[in-house]
């Protein structure tokens, strides 16, 4: 198979803000409605169901980003060992250390108080479940996760496999309707066979979304092309995912094909994304805990909604922390890794 010639890659400035909004979307939602005892039920908590989009438009950007990534340095098939190793190296060692964090909070609370902070959860230090953490298997092990979040991680990492080794193929026959159609149609397929085992398989239907948009922008499809396949697969994710799931993909496609937008608030929470999504159960479980003993158990209503906002802000700034001192030094890291020159840490 010919190699891919290397593109000139452009900066889609609007995808930034789109990781923004749905990062502190999903932020949000958890703290309102979940993951802080405190403050739930809150009375605004109702108003973050539109954080359920959030997952959907990271699985679209993701599905999106990476081909073009990959598209634009000239990947060949001879390059999935040196790919996966590179997003290993970006998103690995972040997720590790989130997860360091949870444990010592966990242990140490249990050594201090005899039992964990409420709101945390453990599934233990079991050979399997340290394993399944450490490679992003845990529905393949069948055990829990350190961090709630950490299921989309899974999914990633599957999508990167499937890339890995499919994208050759689909660029190859990316001028042929009806070869893509068959390759993309039988992926589709996948989702009858999920099991709720291989999750890339039962969320499938975003992730073609994202390889179809991909195409689209590079215009390696027909434009006729693009928006009946996309139209087919909107309706088939509304039909696998529900009406979240499909209006999450359409808005997402849709900004990332046709919207030009730049601001500097939603850019910088696009810029931390990764780290305030995989540490925020973490900063706001710490937070409540050391700010409960002022609030008390029984919070009004008003003091729920100025908690829930001080929450926030609290995990925004630890996560801009620990982008600094963690996240931002491991782009770099799998930037340059199998690189003959480095490369800016904009990710």
């Amino acid at each position: 198979m010919e190699p891919i010639k290397p593109v000139q890659r452009v900066y889609i400035e609007v995808i930034e803000s789109l990781r923004g909004v749905a990062s502190l979307g999903v932020v949000m939602y958890h703290f309102a409605n979940s993951t802080l005892p405190t403050i739930k039920p809150n009375p605004i908590g109702a108003y973050f169901e539109w954080a359920k989009l959030g997952i959907p438009m990271f699985f679209i950007i993701s599905a999106f980003i990476i081909p073009y990534s990959m598209y634009s340095s000239g990947y060949t098939l001879k390059d999935a060992c040196k790919f996966m190793a590179k997003r290993m190296a970006r998103i690995g060692p972040p997720a590790y250390l989130a997860v360091i964090l949870m444990a010592i909070v966990y242990y140490g609370a249990i050594m201090m108080n005899g039992k964990p902070i409420e709101g945390m959860t453990w599934p233990g230090a079991a050979l399997g479940t340290i394993l399944a953490n450490l490679f992003f298997s845990y529905t393949l092990f069948g055990t829990g996760m350190y961090i709630e979040v950490y299921w989309t991680l899974e999914i990633e990492f599957q999508f990167y496999l499937f890339i890995a080794m499919f994208l050759p193929l689909i660029l190859k026959n990316a001028a042929k309707p009806l070869v893509l159609s068959t390759i993309l149609g039988l992926l589709s397929m996948t989702y009858l066979i999920h099991n709720d085992t291989v999750l890339f398989f039962r969320d499938n239907s975003f992730f073609i979304l994202g390889i179809l948009l991909f195409l689209y922008k590079m215009k390696l499809i027909e434009r006729n092309y693009f928006v009946y396949a996309m139209l087919t697969g909107i309706l088939l994710c509304y039909l696998q995912q529900g009406v979240y799931g499909a209006a999450g993909s359409l808005i997402a496609l849709l900004a990332i094909a046709f919207v030009r937008f730049k601001n500097k608030i939603t850019d910088f929470l696009g810029t931390i994304s990764f780290s305030l999504y995989i540490t925020h159960h973490f900063s706001g479980v710490v937070a409540e805990y050391l700010l409960r003993n002022i609030t008390g158990y029984d919070v009004s209503d008003p003091l729920k909604v100025i908690m829930l906002i001080i929450y926030t802000l609290i995990s925004i700034v630890f996560a801009y922390a620990f982008y600094l001192i963690i996240e931002k030094p491991f782009i770099r890291i799998s930037h340059n890794l199998y690189s003959h020159k480095p490369i800016k840490t904009k990710n």
